[in-house]
């Protein structure tokens, strides 16, 4: 499986005045790898709550931004993250801007799932992401075909329309995107699959970018021959 050189967005330990935060290691803005710095804080609290929120600047784009976390004494780890304010957004990476809006739409909101530990909702949110994906590519390689990739399953339509791709991918995940119901029901670890489907995801992102170069320069070419 081909992976991205960038990143993956994961949440991480940020210290600050002797406390332990966990934060995002990309902006929310600019969706670049960063070290914040620390603008204020504030703290909100009440019987049954205790919430810490850092207000962060990025260093890059110099955009604002709020991490929230729970500090209640038996919360520990990457589970004291709550979420951030504006939610993480992809509008700004290449990689996406090259895809369909409804791909964005539904990665995006698996994305801010998985952060919100809503795992079942982000499992099934990557593999339709991955559908649609995979069928935008589809329609773009094969116009004349469009009806069939719309039609067709998720994994029909790479058996028929990326068969010189499918090799690529792991037996586990094929055996996951033939049947996501099956591997959700088996039991709880089923989540741990999405990283998975995360990578296939990251694959043809990459292929969608080189397949769009690559229609670039044929059309280049094609003029400066007419001309």
């Amino acid at each position: 499986m081909m992976q991205k050189n960038e990143k993956k967005l994961v949440k991480i330990k940020y210290n600050h005045d002797n406390k332990e935060y966990i934060i995002l290691n990309k902006c929310p803005h600019c969706n670049l790898d960063i070290h914040p710095t620390v603008e204020n804080k504030y703290q909100f609290e009440n019987k049954n709550f205790k919430l810490h929120i850092l207000s962060l600047t990025c260093p890059s784009c110099r955009k604002d931004y709020f991490a929230v976390n729970d500090f209640r004494e038996y919360v520990h780890g990457v589970d004291k993250y709550l979420f951030t304010i504006p939610e993480h957004s992809f509008h700004d990476e290449s990689l996406i801007q090259n895809t369909s809006k409804k791909f964005q739409n539904l990665y995006t909101q698996s994305v801010n799932a998985e952060l919100l530990g809503h795992e079942d909702i982000a499992f099934f949110g990557y593999i339709k992401s991955l559908e649609v994906l995979v069928k935008d590519i589809a329609i773009i390689e094969h116009p004349d075909s469009e009806d069939t990739v719309l039609f067709s399953s998720l994994i029909q339509c790479l058996e028929k329309f990326h068969s010189t791709n499918i090799h690529l991918f792991s037996k586990k995940l094929l055996e996951v995107l033939k049947n996501d119901y099956l591997h959700y029901q088996k039991g709880p670890e089923f989540y741990t699959y999405s990283e998975l489907v995360k990578d296939c995801i990251d694959y043809f992102l990459l292929y969608l970018e080189l397949l769009q170069k690559t229609f670039s320069l044929n059309e280049r070419r094609s003029k400066e021959k007419e001309a």
